[in-house]
């Protein structure tokens, strides 16, 4: 038996039917508006929560204070001033706030300690004209190390950094 239809070789190749599906306009419009919802929730939700810069008008800044304990290794008896290991703990030494990359914001110093029991000084710390705005600070009093601060506690004065014991 001969076939009827005989395909033309010179003739390009149909494309395979596909099974029921259907963009239909709707369809587009719908994903279209769900993808710009997301991307402008995900938008404010970023700009909600802070993006490093600063929160208020630009060059709003505090004065960062607090108190630094040497509970160990300081003379601790009139004077008060770091020995041995902690021969670098004293008034004056280097306050240095920075943000969470790693960027000195501002310097600052070790107010003069007072004696709090044997072996322990207690030294205001303070930094002036700390930037506004960043989610985290960093302080670090001379070469021991930064140690994170909430920005509620910078601005607050409730910045309590200890060391020894």
């Amino acid at each position: 038996m001969t076939d009827l239809y005989q395909p033309d070789p010179g003739a390009p190749a149909a494309a395979p039917a596909r099974p029921g599906y259907r963009t239909s306009p709707w369809r587009l419009l719908l994903a279209a508006t769900g993808g710009a919802a997301l991307v402008g929730a995900l938008w404010a939700g970023l700009g909600l929560a802070g993006s490093g810069g600063p929160a208020g008008p630009s060059g709003d800044t505090f004065d960062l204070r607090g108190t630094f304990t040497l509970t160990s290794g300081g003379d601790g008896f009139g004077t008060c001033v770091g020995s041995g290991g902690y021969a670098d703990i004293a008034g004056g030494a280097a306050v240095t706030v920075y943000d969470a990359a790693g960027s000195v914001l501002s310097r600052g110093a070790l107010g003069t300690g007072r004696p709090a029991g044997m072996g322990t000084c207690v030294f205001s710390l303070s930094a002036q004209s700390v930037p506004a705005g960043e989610q985290i600070y960093l302080v670090e009093v001379a070469h021991r190390g930064r140690t994170m601060v909430t920005p509620q506690d910078a601005r607050d004065g409730n910045v309590a950094l200890s060391l020894g014991g």
